[in-house]
């Protein structure tokens, strides 16, 4: 028995490993993808186009960096457009929508297009660097949607918080507002039970007993005391 319980633990960590693991490539791997199409970029520019290196490189980040921005704007906008109806807080879709076929147009065009002009490959090899340049699309795709899932789940967090506080209020205020009247017979039953010639309860005692807030309460516990004390002839 202790070793099947054992194996049910190691199983258990291994699948919580497992999907801490997916996780965590899900979150990095779609902000890797994008060095394919920028590398292509890099490539073209520099070998058709005789860009320095530096302008290049910078060529190659700017452009990917435009795509992931653009896609994930797009689709926070077409978001934003489908819960609100009132054209007033709606988003330029379009606008962002275009900028991204723009982005495609720019990237197709250095890395598909001057492949073509040059002829230098065969025709399944352009088809080839066509779809790595595509690649950014998943990956800006993935990008924006894991983050507005994000968003949502600490969205939903916060309403839950804010909808119990206004309970946990209540019921603090509840417990605060108890006053040693509502446990009058309750004191005198324990009086009955613990007060002896020789040692009697506090006042203290008391207010420990009932969860009470001695500083309010030691006045009307003084007061039913000594009424307990002259109604059992210990006055």
């Amino acid at each position: 028995m202790d070793l099947a319980k054992l194996f049910d633990k190691i199983s258990m960590m291994i699948n919580s490993m497992e999907r801490a693991l997916i996780d965590l490539l899900s979150a990095l791997v779609p902000y890797a993808v994008p060095i394919i199409p920028a590398y292509l970029t890099y490539f073209h520019t520099i070998d058709a186009m005789d860009f320095p290196e530096w302008v290049a490189k910078t060529t190659a980040f700017v452009v990917e960096v435009l795509g992931i921005a653009s896609v994930s704007t797009a689709i926070r906008f077409y978001e934003n457009n489908k819960r609100y109806k009132d054209k007033n807080r709606k988003a330029p879709f379009w606008l962002a929508l275009g900028t991204y076929i723009f982005y495609l147009v720019v990237v197709l065009s250095v890395n598909v297009l001057l492949e073509v002009d040059a002829a230098l490959r065969r025709p399944v090899i352009i088809w080839a660097i066509a779809l790595f340049s595509l690649l950014s699309v998943p990956s800006g795709v993935l990008i924006s949607i894991r983050s507005q899932f994000t968003e949502m789940l600490e969205t939903k967090t916060r309403s839950t918080v804010k909808s119990q506080a206004p309970v946990m209020a209540f019921e603090t205020k509840g417990v605060r507002s108890r006053h040693a009247s509502h446990y009058r017979d309750k004191i005198w039953a324990y009086l009955d039970s613990n007060y002896k010639d020789d040692s009697h309860p506090k006042l203290t005692d008391i207010s420990k007993k009932f969860g009470l807030e001695h500083s309010k309460s030691k006045g009307y516990l003084s007061t039913l005391r000594t009424e307990w004390k002259r109604s059992n002839g210990k006055d």
